[in-house]
């Protein structure tokens, strides 16, 4: 069943910032488990949220692009909330998933709360809904994320959850539209490796963006524009998409709103077939916690530094790095 993509989208594939690695997409192994609908889990506290080991490198065609065997459609979507004292929005957000149509096509949905210890109500607004609720150890959302990530596909203690998989990921504060997901699911689908829903090419809602936060958007994604090549047009946008056999290769270190460079810039050093889909942007509910001019610093910092220490093609082609991060357990 396809779904549809917007018109008017970018489909170009970044540039490599320095030598292009040349990857194959591993083969889907064993099912990644994960727990059902309602679980809790906590980070241990010794977890590093340490995310992005690499695997071997040993095919010789271009990178970039869907390398999967044709006709092989992923049966699951794992969609990552990441969220903090969003008890206000977190509920409608995760209603808004078009779960039916989703599974109409085939597809398994599974949600997941990032929660960066919350003092409201989100964890339970969630799991009301239905979703899973992962409780990050440390501050800042960049943790949380590779937490959550580390734990769905690496621990295996857990039941499973069927592959190929895809996730999407959107903040969970009511911006981002929970509605576009099968429009994303369908890029990655046909050939995608990365997905960012792009604000400034959709419908901003007034009052959305505030003339400080459009300007200081405009200027990062020029300046990450200029570092990678890729004609980014949001590098700051909350909601994008990947299919694991690509986030597999990336190498992910942001601790706070610096994970979508760090994700941008991931996608970029592995020649990752990116494209951009225009998206609608909408008045949060509750409280901002981005403080504008300092979150701006740490995101063009996070660009130059991933621009000027690219990781070596020696690296991409040693064996699987194992994470750091400590087993989420049972809360």
């Amino acid at each position: 069943m396809a779904f549809g993509i917007a018109k008017g989208v970018k489909d170009r594939r970044p540039k490599s910032p320095s030598v292009r690695p040349r990857f194959r997409r591993p083969r889907f192994g064993p099912h990644i488990p994960i727990t059902g609908p309602g679980a809790s889990l906590r980070a241990s506290p010794d977890g590093g949220g340490i995310f992005g080991g690499s695997r071997p490198l040993i095919d010789e065609r271009g990178p970039g692009g869907h390398l999967a065997p044709q006709g092989v459609r992923t049966r699951s979507i794992v969609v990552l909330l990441p969220a903090l004292n969003e008890e206000m929005a977190v509920g409608s957000v995760i209603e808004r998933i078009p779960m039916e149509s989703l599974k109409r096509a085939g597809y398994d949905v599974y949600v997941w709360v990032v929660d960066g210890q919350s003092v409201d109500g989100t964890p339970e607004v969630a799991r009301d809904r239905g979703a899973s609720i992962y409780v990050q150890s440390g501050a800042g959302k960049g943790n949380g994320v590779r937490q959550a990530l580390d734990h769905l596909m690496n621990d295996r203690s857990r039941q499973h959850i069927s592959g190929p998989r895809l996730y999407v990921m959107l903040d969970a504060d009511g911006t981002y539209p929970p509605e576009q997901i099968p429009e994303f699911v369908e890029a990655l689908e046909s050939g995608c490796d990365v997905v960012a829903g792009s604000r400034l090419r959709g419908r901003v809602e007034d009052g959305a963006f505030t003339s400080l936060n459009r300007l200081g958007n405009e200027v990062l994604s020029g300046f990450a524009r200029f570092l990678f090549g890729f004609p980014i047009s949001d590098v700051c946008t909350g909601m994008w998409a990947f299919r694991e056999d690509a986030l597999q290769h990336f190498r992910l270190a942001a601790e706070s709103f610096d994970l979508e460079a760090d994700i941008f810039a991931s996608a970029c050093e592995v020649g990752a077939h990116l494209k951009e889909l225009p998206v609608d942007y909408a008045c949060r509910i509750g409280e901002a916690k981005l403080i504008p001019l300092r979150t701006g610093l740490l995101i063009a910092w996070r660009l130059l530094m991933r621009r000027l220490n690219p990781r070596d093609i020696r690296e991409l082609q040693r064996s699987p790095v194992t994470t750091q991060v400590g087993r989420a357990v049972d809360q």
